[in-house]
């Protein structure tokens, strides 16, 4: 025997399944659905077993994720990759798709909760970070040390390379500085 309170009516079911999910939320997903299968399903020659092997899973931060029953249709998903993606954005413009990721039937694998890699965003956070910095080293002193520090080495350097070359210059091979003596003095000749 069964208990009376214990049985649900289906339409219950999905009623409190689907309570949870916004009408908006529920339009997106079938667009992007029914997009996946008239996209994929438009690739020449294998397109409608594509469609039939795999279907959307996901959309989180752009990335579509879609899964498959063999990796051998992920491959083939994946040689169309750039088709398929440029046919979901014409068809879903509003929805920001930027790339797909595909998993295996009965993986677990998901998309992460956090948004993508803004590369504009972190670089502005480093400046922040590093512009914070130098300004606490200047309360120090310690910049200003620094920077007369790498002064003074770079005076150094120079006032060695210069000596090297005065050094240099002096200490010719006598042959060679003949050639220059006699080249000198035919310039030297030739101006007067």
């Amino acid at each position: 025997m069964t208990n009376e309170t214990s049985i649900m009516q289906a339409s219950e079911m999905i009623s409190r399944v689907f309570k949870n999910i916004s009408p908006e939320d529920m339009q997106t997903g079938t667009q992007v659905v029914s997009s996946w299968r008239e996209t994929v399903g438009s690739i020449s020659r294998n397109g409608a077993k594509l469609a039939a092997h795999s279907h959307v899973v996901d959309l989180k931060n752009g990335i579509l994720l879609v899964e498959a029953d063999h990796s051998g249709w992920i491959q083939m998903l994946q040689l169309h990759q750039k088709y398929i993606l440029t046919g979901l954005q014409r068809k879903n413009k509003s929805l920001n798709i930027q790339s797909l990721a595909f998993r295996l039937t009965g993986s677990d694998a998901h998309l992460a909760e956090t948004a993508p890699f803004d590369m504009a965003k972190e670089r502005a956070r480093l400046q922040k970070q590093f512009d914070a910095e130098e300004e606490a080293l200047k309360k120090t002193g310690y910049a200003e040390r620094q920077m007369a520090s790498k002064n003074q080495q770079a005076t150094d350097a120079k006032n060695s390379i210069n000596f090297q070359n005065s050094a240099k210059s002096s200490t010719l091979p006598p042959e060679l500085q003949q050639i220059f003596d006699k080249f000198k003095s035919e310039i030297l000749t030739n101006q007067s």
